[in-house]
């Protein structure tokens, strides 16, 4: 199976589970490890974990994870897709090639549009600071703006700031709102946000890596504002409610999907931001369960996403790959280069070319059938490596046909060949391939 593929669904396992416990537990769903199963979910879309299993030692794993290639994709290692690869054919019509196309520009596009507002907003109110403020007292550090600019907010990726409406430490509800924002900053969630878009663009055809952004935009939030009341009272939760949706109604310069939702849009309240809302306050005022039990769970439901999403390291299968010696030697001429010097019918009877005329057999008698032109890619391997023995068939203008037999090695993890050398000739009068 294909890396791109098996990375999709390693990644798609850890947001399926998050999706599945929101509809299951609903008023009881955990946030925070619903945040956690969704940067796995990232970890796993972006991360090639598939490699590492070529890049041990063969004795540090089982015999049954060094499994055969089963079936090619039909993704050839790229996003293009092929009318005809190896001889099968796969059909697909013509305006769905077409719209897959358009289908990838415009997820490019899109991440690149987003990227450049987050920017040009972030600029802008960086140009609007006037004033740093360090409070050593109560471990407070925060950038002013004038009011009417924006709402509380964090931006930057890496160089992060809290930036603050003037007026707004005035608030009695300061320290929950700062707490809030520091909470945004402590996880990163726009640098979190910014790879759920290379998500997106790199596993556009995979309808749950859409899930990831808005499911994580939203669980960001809720998490936020769970760190902002941790430890009040009733009565300070109200006040908190209260203040976010007084922020709802002003309105923000940034985009969609980089704000923090204590702002919102006024002509937008009884849309999706006024459910979020609803859902942010009534989860922020039943408050987070330490118990055990809901340690557990989380401990539980994590690991066992791990061990899900890890799993799909036993699908991929590199495409076999050779070094230089094979371009030497197997080539369209190889086959008459030499005349037939050499007859030795029992070494090719048992050889089966009905799937391709190039068949490779290493010594542990594994066949593998594979293409003359496979020296064109290579894999990411520690290499073990093992003799084996290539043969290629050609048929005969008379009937027969001629048998080439290269002496080679081959890793015995990844599929690789290497150090190929002609040993002699086999031909038949009759084919009987």
């Amino acid at each position: 199976m294909e890396l791109l593929v098996c990375m999709s669904i390693s990644g798609s396992i850890p947001v399926v589970i998050c999706l599945l416990l929101y509809v299951i537990q609903c008023e009881n769903y955990n946030y925070i490890l619903g945040r956690r199963l969704l940067l796995t979910g990232v970890f796993f879309y972006l991360v090639p974990v598939q490699l590492v299993k070529y890049l041990l030692p063969k004795d540090a794993l089982p015999e049954t994870m060094l499994i055969g290639r089963k079936a090619d994709s039909y993704l050839s290692g790229t996003l293009s897709f092929w009318s005809e690869k190896q001889g099968d054919y796969i059909w697909i019509p013509q305006w769905f090639n077409i719209f897959a196309r358009i289908w990838l520009a415009g997820i490019i596009i899109f991440a690149i549009y987003e990227i450049i507002k987050y920017w040009r907003g972030a600029h802008s109110i960086r140009n609007y600071i006037f004033e740093k403020i360090e409070d050593p007292e109560d471990n407070l550090t925060y950038y002013l703006i004038p009011d009417e600019i924006c709402g509380p907010c964090t931006i930057g990726f890496f160089r992060q700031k809290i930036v603050f409406p003037e007026s707004f430490p005035l608030h009695p509800d300061f320290i929950m709102v700062y707490k809030h924002e520091h909470t945004h900053l402590k996880n990163h969630d726009n640098l979190v946000k910014l790879l759920c878009l290379f998500v997106l663009c790199l596993h556009w055809m995979n309808p749950v890596a859409y899930l990831l952004l808005f499911l994580y935009i939203d669980t960001a939030e809720i998490v936020s504002d769970s760190a902002a009341v941790d430890g009040c009272t009733k009565e300070k939760r109200q006040d908190y409610a209260s203040l976010l949706v007084l922020e709802a109604a002003t309105s923000d310069i940034r985009p969609a999907v980089w704000k923090n939702n204590l702002s919102g849009h006024k002509n937008n309240k009884e849309g999706k931001d006024f459910k979020t809302l609803k859902r942010r306050i009534n989860y922020m005022m039943k408050g987070k369960r330490k118990g055990i039990l809901q340690r557990g769970i989380m401990v539980a439901v994590s690991a066992l996403t791990v061990v899900a999403s890890a799993g799909t390291i036993m699908a991929y299968e590199p495409v076999s790959s050779s070094d230089e010696s094979f371009e030497e030697f197997i080539s369209d001429d190889a086959l008459n280069n030499f005349g037939d010097d050499y007859i030795d019918y029992d070494s090719a009877n048992f050889v089966d070319f009905s799937q391709s005329d190039y068949v490779l057999i290493d010594s542990n008698g594994v066949q593998v059938t594979t293409e003359e032109d496979a020296s064109s890619t290579y894999a990411l391997c520690t290499h073990s490596m093992i003799p084996a023995t290539f043969y290629t068939h050609a048929k005969n203008s008379s009937g027969g046909c001629t048998i080439k037999v290269y002496n080679c090695q081959r890793c015995e993890k990844c599929g690789y060949r290497a150090n190929a050398t002609y040993a002699n000739t086999v031909t038949y009068a009759k084919c009987p391939h």
